[in-house]
Order: structure tokens, then C-alpha cells, then sequence
């Protein structure tokens, strides 16, 4: 049984473990493993109070749920809702011999951009790397998700393919209020903006597909 098939799924104060080695390398500061490797300690002071303050400020949600894909020959896949959702050659061949798609909408909340906005005018360096530590953990909580997801498909004889955003290669974020719409991302507090942009900022969507272990 697909317990997310056409049924979506929401988890809220999701754990995350912000391990300063994902940290620094999402910071891309290399040969250092650990804060206390890091040669410049006043560099290491400010992520141990970005990481702190993120803890603090992170209220991390989800969304998602498993649609059967329609392909008709000739065509490219899509939902039975949403014809037109997977519109660019490179999801449309990531999707080819899947027989079901996952979408999802991955968010840390709107505390922690607040408050590297209001640093901004404080102290720079603050914000700059609050930003890091907050681009950092709505990656890491989408990556969450997708384990659950592997879980999910394993139990089910599929495997994933690899995970999509729009705004990547030529599925461009024009797919972005149809996500918003199949997942009633209002849930979870995510909305866009004009030009297609997620609020709160530090939020991920995507789509996975399911292809049969044959």
C-alpha cells in the first residue's frame, strides 16, 4: 500500500541535526572538518552562532504525495490533474518508465530569513551567515523527506530516481503555483511571489519519480 498515493502527507518539528561538516561545506570553506579545525576561530565563532540561533529559529514542515503518472505516447508524463506540469525535456526524461511521481514542499518557516534580513543592518557577517546556515537546512530537511520517500518505495518494489527542483535545467519555476496547488502548500505556510519565488525564502519544492524494480 502507497500510503501518500493521492493523499498528502504533512510533518511538522522535524528534527534536524546540523552537523558543522555539512555546514562548512555548504559554506564551501574546505579542509576542515569541524569548527575547531577551521584556522580563523572568529570565522568558526560566527557559524557555531548561526547554527545556535538556527536551531532556535528553524520551525521546519513538509508536504508531499505520490500521483500515478499519465504518459500517452508520443507525449510527455504527467498527472491526470495537471497534463502539463512536467513541460522540460530533462524532468520529462528523468520521469520516462516511472509509473508514479512524488511532489513535495519542504520548509524551515519565515523565523529564521526574518531575522538574517534584520541582522542585515546590524551586523553583515551575522546575516550572511545565517543565510548559509538556513539555505543549509531546508536542503537538508528536502533530503529528509526523500529518505521517507526511498522508504516508502522500497516497501512498495520501486526505487527513486533522483530528486527535481523547478528552476533547474529547463523545468523552470513556471511550475511552481501548479506544486503550490496539488499540495495546498498554504499549509504549511509557503506561497509565492509574483515572480515565482517560494516565501518563506528558505524552502524547497521537488519531484521525485518512482521507477519498478524490474
Amino acid at each position: 500500500m502507497i500510503e501518500s498515493l493521492n493523499k498528502t502527507i504533512m510533518l511538522e518539528n522535524i528534527p534536524l541535526n546540523m552537523k558543522e561538516v555539512r555546514i562548512l561545506r555548504e559554506m564551501r570553506i574546505p579542509g576542515a572538518g569541524s569548527l575547531d579545525e577551521l584556522p580563523e576561530q572568529n570565522i568558526a565563532l560566527y557559524i557555531k552562532n548561526a547554527i545556535d540561533l538556527g536551531y532556535a529559529l528553524i520551525d521546519s514542515k513538509v508536504v508531499y504525495r505520490t500521483f500515478p503518472l499519465v504518459c500517452k505516447k508520443g507525449e510527455t508524463p504527467g498527472l491526470e490533474d495537471s497534463r502539463s506540469l512536467f513541460f522540460g525535456k530533462k524532468i520529462a526524461g528523468l520521469l520516462e518508465g516511472c509509473d508514479y511521481v512524488s511532489l513535495l514542499i519542504a520548509t524551515i518557516g519565515p523565523a529564521l530569513p526574518d531575522r538574517a534580513d534584520e541582522l542585515k543592518k546590524i551586523d553583515p557577517t551575522d546575516s550572511f551567515f545565517l543565510e548559509h546556515v538556513g539555505g543549509w537546512a531546508a536542503d537538508h530537511l528536502a533530503e529528509i523527506t526523500d529518505v521517507r520517500i526511498q522508504a516508502e518505495c522500497a516497501k512498495n518494489g520501486y526505487k527513486t530516481t533522483r530528486r527535481y527542483s523547478p528552476g533547474y535545467g529547463d523545468w523552470t519555476l513556471d511550475a511552481q503555483p501548479e506544486i503550490m496547488r496539488l499540495l495546498d502548500s498554504g499549509k504549511i505556510g509557503v506561497s509565492l511571489t509574483d515572480t515565482k519565488i517560494m516565501i518563506p525564502r528558505k524552502s524547497v519544492s521537488a519531484a521525485i519519480g518512482w521507477l519498478p524494480n524490474r
